[in-house]
């Protein structure tokens, strides 16, 4: 299959970089009759999280800082709201006569990174951390790296309240962090592919004629929605979002009567397998680490989280 590099402008997708989340109930140890290899549940993912948080927060009280233990992340509700994400465009009608363009998008800024969450620092730390609180958490010195296909090199510090954390957890943090970055990526990686893809392009045009159709004359969505960043400014906040309702309408019109909609469905499934498997001993080493680690995990949340 011959490859493009057209892409859809500004909903191009960064790397999500999952944040481990934790909340003050003691949870019992999960029932675990899964065989070893098979994928751990929502509900055993949360242990882990709420576990790393809480040796995090032990941690950090030691040392003399405040740490506010994060919970897991809901993408669920998010899904729900306005916080929806749609990585390559908005292909939901009723969602967009409701939201617009909703979380991603605000007129003379543009979309923000498709996945974007809000950082440790951003949640768990004091309003304005210190460098030596952020030092503390982080830590400094040796690295323990991953470099993903396109050679972006991800990393993080063997040292500090976090990296403490998980080596209590998984181990080896030098096992872990890899297998678990690769996977925290699988999704932008599958993207990659797909907007690289011959018939992505295909249904870029055709969506594109669908738009002209509606009255702009626009290559893809990202420059419909820089269309709508032109338009904007100077507008009321009420005309500002009627227009961007307009707009995202018009977006996910498109996006299913040309076809295109159904077009990255059925390249999301050709790739998707074949990106995993790629990466096949990184995703098994992570769910043999994460499934290993939840009987320590259910131990430290056996211990209620420290006073202030």
């Amino acid at each position: 299959m011959g490859r493009t590099k057209r892409a859809l402008g500004t909903t191009a997708v960064t790397a999500a970089v999952l944040l481990l989340g934790a909340c003050a109930a003691t949870p019992t140890a999960p029932a675990d009759p899964a065989p070893a290899g098979a994928p751990l549940s929502a509900a055993q993912k949360a242990t882990l999280h709420r576990a790393e948080e809480r040796l995090v927060h032990r941690c950090m009280h030691d040392q003399g800082w405040t740490y506010r233990e994060t919970p897991p992340d809901d993408r669920a509700a998010d899904d729900r709201g306005p916080g929806r994400s749609f990585p390559y465009l908005v292909t939901d009608v009723a969602w967009a006569e409701k939201y617009g363009y909703g979380d991603a998008f605000t007129p003379a800024t543009g979309t923000a990174p498709d996945g974007a969450a809000p950082g440790r620092t951003g949640r768990a730390a004091p309003a304005r951390p210190s460098a030596d609180w952020t030092r503390a958490l982080y830590g400094t010195g040796r690295q323990v790296s991953v470099e993903l296909p396109g050679g972006r090199r991800l990393s993080t510090s063997d040292r500090g309240c976090l990296a403490s954390a998980r080596k209590r957890l998984y181990g080896d943090l030098a096992r872990w962090f890899p297998a678990r970055r690769v996977s925290d990526n699988i999704d932008v990686l599958v993207r990659q592919h797909v907007r690289d893809d011959d018939d992505f392009e295909a249904g870029v045009a055709a969506w594109s004629r669908c738009a002209r159709s509606h009255g702009h004359d626009v290559a893809s969505p990202g420059a419909l929605r820089a269309e709508l960043d032109r338009r904007t400014p100077g507008s009321t906040p009420a005309e500002a979002h009627a227009q961007e309702v307009r707009t995202a309408v018009v977006e996910a019109t498109c996006a299913r009567s040309s076809g295109l909609a159904r077009t990255l469905r059925q390249r999301e499934a050709y790739w998707r397998p074949r990106v995993r498997d790629r990466f096949r001993e990184e995703l098994d080493e992570l769910v043999r680490l994460e499934r290993a680690a939840l009987p320590e995990a259910a131990t430290v949340l056996r211990t209620p989280a420290p006073t202030p």
